[in-house]
């Protein structure tokens, strides 16, 4: 039973990536490989989608099913806001300008979205899923599970390491900042475009897939940083 949920946590972790990446591409009207992780799954979608299944799967009526899923999966939404911040300190999404929004973690929007993919995955997708994953031989699941966890883990330990990286870039420049190493903004400009010159592969991704990410200390700089690499993506653009 239990490679039967790890099948489904990174299915259901792909289709929110699907959905993430649809969303935010149309948004900001250009291609956003959207994730925290650099496989195509947001695990949060996942885990939501397993706490949705073994909390509400018996729930009859549709309201009821509607909102008890939008509430258990806006509290996961803003659990892991809290924690993500808490770790790297950065607000990787902030909904502070949509009506209806707790801290910036959750909104109301987002809460009617999160209730009706609970109604349709308990009363429609799951079912056929589940009766597909009953015909996949066991042999296969825990393959799956053997080649897929250690792949997660290497992803989430390099994605961190990249992250507290990031965070130590940021502190150095905002250093200088703050002791007027940098006098004027043409040199305020060098600066900036040294580090970005500094970022890797992993770091450009994020500032690509989290556009509008807020760092809890160093974030005057990380939005320097933002523009300058704004400036970047448009020129290519009109390339």
């Amino acid at each position: 039973m239990i490679f039967r949920y790890i099948f489904w946590l990174f299915f259901y972790s792909v289709i929110g990536w699907v959905y993430e990446t649809i969303l935010c591409s149309v948004n900001e009207k250009r291609w956003i490989n959207r994730g925290f992780l650099n496989g195509p799954y947001c695990p949060v979608y996942g885990f939501g989608a397993i706490l949705d299944l073994l909390v509400l799967n018996d729930v009859k009526g549709i309201f009821m099913l509607f909102l008890l899923g939008a509430v258990l999966t806006c509290t996961l939404e803003y659990f892991t806001s809290w924690v993500m911040e808490e770790l790297f300190q950065t607000r990787w999404w902030d909904y502070s300008e949509r009506k209806f929004n707790f801290n910036g973690r959750i909104c109301l929007a987002g809460a009617m979205v999160f209730g009706i993919f609970t109604v349709l995955l308990i009363r429609i997708l799951h079912p056929e899923v589940s009766g597909l994953t009953n015909y996949a031989p066991h042999s296969f699941l825990v393959a799956f599970a053997l080649i897929m966890i250690p792949i997660f883990i290497i992803d989430c330990s390099v994605t961190i390491i990249n992250v507290l990286g990031f965070n130590k870039k940021l502190k150095i420049v905002s250093i200088k900042l703050q002791l007027n190493e940098i006098k004027n903004q043409l040199s305020q400009l060098v600066e900036i475009k040294m580090l970005m010159r500094r970022l890797n592969v992993q770091e450009r991704r994020l500032l690509r897939a989290f556009p509008r990410v807020r760092s809890i200390l160093y974030n005057d700089t990380l939005q320097l940083i933002k523009e300058a690499f704004q400036n970047v993506i448009w020129k290519k653009r009109k390339q």
